[in-house]
């Protein structure tokens, strides 16, 4: 590996001083996209049963009143406690952003922001600055590392630990943003945040039924950590200053098999990956929503219905296997995001995608587990050599090759797809500003009232011009009646 000493310096340099004027118009409306996407996440998540235990726990410290849990209806904690909850909420029903199959990271960056910014008084265009910067920065640290390998037989391996640490520097370097810090505090930042984010601890998630409320991140403690070492740093705390550079460097702390350290600077403020994010319409797990598409899809070309259907086989990627995706059983919310059954069951009876497919009476809905029961679920053979493929030309997965076969009668429909709704990499599949838009309204109707799903749309699409963001808060936390 060769070492480049000036990584975190570098980092730390564009967090702190970027200008917004040098962001391109365009740039800046991926990223508006990006925060409409998450903030409609995060309204959802809070029908999730562990953001209700979460809210209950963080709530009961009590502390200054210094900004607003999104969707509560208004109540207001500690700027910290704020940041945990609502990272939370932003992860909690899993239909959040992916990077190249990389991580989740917009959940540990973009409602705790806003809970700083709030508090601190920041504009809107200083909001907007502030999540693409520490989405930005988290992103590449999370692309620097590889957890998996793919052998010539096409077989995945993983690493022995992998987990998505690296996105409290999402957290650090927004917060560090809208509070002004210099260069040399952010990389104090950046060290604190090393010494106080979470372990990597996604390894086992999906080896054991049912599946955990931890899930393979605990996207609050992050956003938390996060926000908390930066204004540490703000008042002069101090820690290690080169935590992405050398061989001891983050990347070996998080468990990477191996660092790819030119990712973390290449570009940097010309090449923004909120340009890039992968975004997903379903509540589910990125690797299974191809598989709802095609469903779906076949079923609106050939005009079946699933009460039609007696059989599917559908074949994914190998990742989906190894994290036991392929089983029918949903004891929990977890469980049905992670289910390819469940999720086509859902996506065929329970409406348009959003909380509903993740309540108590949807998984008690005894057509959509007796449509599971009739789902099939295998390895996509073509899904080992084009990750091969993908990894090497690229470092990280762009295809995710999956196909189905659903027998109606006599008939059998097939379809085979290497993208999925909401992939960035072709045209077809590229989420619009109209997709997002949908998306908001299906994950917060019921949720929010319908004005203040109307005023949060008014604002997101104009969130450059605001004078602050209270308005915004307002809004998300107009509960429904």
């Amino acid at each position: 590996m060769n070492s480049t000493p000036n990584n975190t310096a570098r980092l730390a340099s564009f967090a702190a001083d970027h200008p917004f004027s040098a962001i391109s118009e365009s740039d800046r409306r991926a990223g508006a996209m990006l925060i409409k996407d998450t903030l409609a996440c995060a309204v959802a998540g809070r029908t999730i049963p562990s953001s209700v235990i979460l809210e209950r726990v963080v709530t009961a410290r009590g502390g200054n009143p210094e900004a607003t849990v999104l969707g509560a209806g208004g109540s207001k904690l500690p700027v910290t406690a704020a940041a945990n909850i609502n990272g939370h909420l932003s992860n909690a029903i899993d239909s959040d952003d992916t990077i190249h199959y990389k991580a989740h990271v917009a959940a540990a960056v973009i409602a705790p922001a806003l809970a700083v910014a709030e508090w601190h008084g920041n504009t809107g265009e200083e909001y907007l600055a502030a999540c693409m910067i520490g989405y930005e920065v988290a992103s590449r640290v999370a692309m620097s590392m590889r957890s998996l390998t793919v052998g010539e037989d096409g077989q995945i391996v993983f690493g022995k630990v992998s987990g998505y640490t690296a996105v409290v520097f999402g957290a650090t370097s927004a917060t560090g943003r809208l509070l002004g810090l210099d260069a040399d505090r952010m990389r104090h930042a950046f060290g604190i945040a090393l010494a106080s984010a979470p372990l990597p601890a996604s390894s086992q998630f999906g080896l054991e039924l049912p599946r955990p409320m931890t899930k393979y991140a605990l996207y609050g403690t992050l956003a938390e950590a996060g926000v908390q070492a930066a204004l540490l740093a703000a008042e002069g705390f101090t820690s290690e200053t080169s935590v992405f550079d050398g061989e001891r460097a983050f990347w070996r702390v998080a468990g990477s098999v191996d660092v790819n350290e030119a990712i973390l600077t290449e570009g940097l403020g010309e090449r923004w990956l909120c340009g890039e994010v992968t975004y997903k319409p379903y509540p589910a797990c990125r690797f299974l929503n191809s598989s709802i598409d095609m469903l779906t899809g076949l079923m609106s070309e050939h005009g079946f219905g699933p009460d039609d259907v007696t059989a599917i086989t559908s074949r994914v990627h190998g990742a989906a296997l190894a994290k036991h995706m392929d089983s029918p059983a949903v004891e929990t919310a977890v469980d049905g995001m992670f289910s390819l059954p469940y999720l086509l069951g859902a996506a065929s009876y329970r409406g348009v995608p959003g909380p509903n497919w993740h309540t108590e009476d949807a998984r008690a809905d005894q057509r959509v587990r007796g449509f599971a029961e009739k789902v099939t679920v295998e390895l996509e053979p073509r899904s080992g050599p084009v990750a091969k493929e993908d990894l090497d030309a690229h470092g990280h997965n762009v295809r995710m090759p999956a196909s189905i076969e659903v027998t109606v009668g006599d008939q059998v429909y097939t379809d085979y797809r290497e993208f999925a709704h909401g992939d960035p990499y072709s045209e077809q599949t590229r989420f619009t500003d109209a997709d997002v838009d949908t998306k908001f309204r299906n994950f917060t109707t019921g949720l929010l009232a319908d004005g203040a799903i109307d005023d949060a749309l008014k604002i997101l699409d104009d969130l450059a011009a605001q004078p602050g963001v209270d308005a915004l808060v307002h809004a998300l936390s107009g509960a429904a009646r």
